[in-house]
């Protein structure tokens, strides 16, 4: 799935120069991929203007039109403006936001970003949970179509429970996992990116806030676990795990020295370029 604005139209945005800048202000821009602690670090800042998958929807739209062709770069630039003037947002956390990512780093040039991240085994127990216990809205569910479809391949022998659970071949959800990090990583600037582990959310919430230029008076760290999957089925737990374990290595490889347990997580690093298998 294509992820941010095509070449011939990033170097068409970046040819605009100052025309269509914002305002300089505070903004947080969270771009880490669903189920990696997005509603808790958009609960963190509870105390400013802060949203998670803030108009979902428009967006979701936006993107599918994008990729089809049916909308251009202009109408991504125009929806990013559009959004930011009317909701104001200090702080904006969405899966979503890596897509629009080409757009503020041309328009907002101040803007801090985050990338929430989650070891891979982990993320897949969450992401297929989600899907189960959740059902999702028609937007969420094309959305998911594009993202973890993998080009409709068909689900391997060893799971075939998820194809009788109505969901995606491990590939289509690890290969999304990989090509998001690449994105983040490869296209936003060291100096204006925070990593930063899901479950450290909280430990490095004064750390977050500092690097956004915001103040300890901005966050709320009691707000963070408000919004957690229900109960669990063990789907996973019913694949192979050397199968599982296969995937994984396969796709998520150059990254998983991120989750070693005590990575230096400085802003922007570490960084992966390796093309996908």
């Amino acid at each position: 799935m294509l992820i941010g604005l095509r070449p011939d139209d990033r170097a068409a945005l970046a040819a605009e120069g100052d025309a269509s800048r914002l305002a300089a202000r505070p903004r947080l821009i969270g771009i880490g991929m669903g189920k990696t602690g997005t509603h808790a670090l958009a609960s963190l800042f509870a105390p400013v203007r802060a949203a998670h998958e803030a108009e979902a929807a428009r967006a979701i739209d936006l993107i599918l039109a994008y990729e089809a062709g049916t909308a251009d770069w202009r109408d991504v630039r125009r929806f990013v403006l559009d959004r930011d003037q009317r909701l104001g947002l200090t702080v904006d956390v969405s899966n979503l936001n890596l897509f629009f990512v080409d757009v503020w780093l041309a328009v907002a040039p101040d803007t801090r970003f985050v990338l929430t991240v989650r070891e891979p085994r982990s993320w897949l127990d969450s992401i297929l949970n989600h899907y189960l216990c959740r059902p999702p809205t028609d937007a969420w569910r094309a959305f998911a179509a594009r993202r973890f479809g993998h080009d409709d391949a068909p689900h391997p022998a060893e799971e075939q429970v998820l194809a009788d659970a109505g969901l995606h071949p491990l590939d289509g959800y690890l290969s999304y996992w990989r090509t998001h990090m690449e994105k983040a990583l490869g296209t936003v600037p060291a100096e204006r990116l925070l990593v930063v582990p899901f479950d450290r959310i909280a430990t490095e919430a004064a750390r977050i806030a500092t690097f956004a230029g915001l103040s300890a008076a901005d966050i709320d760290p009691s707000r963070i676990n408000e919004y957690r999957n229900p109960a669990k089925r063990p789907i996973l737990d019913q694949i192979p795990s050397s199968h599982v374990e296969s995937c994984i290595r396969r796709w998520c490889g150059p990254f998983m020295g991120m989750f070693a347990p005590h990575p230096e997580l400085a802003p922007g690093s570490p960084s992966a370029t390796a093309s996908a298998p």
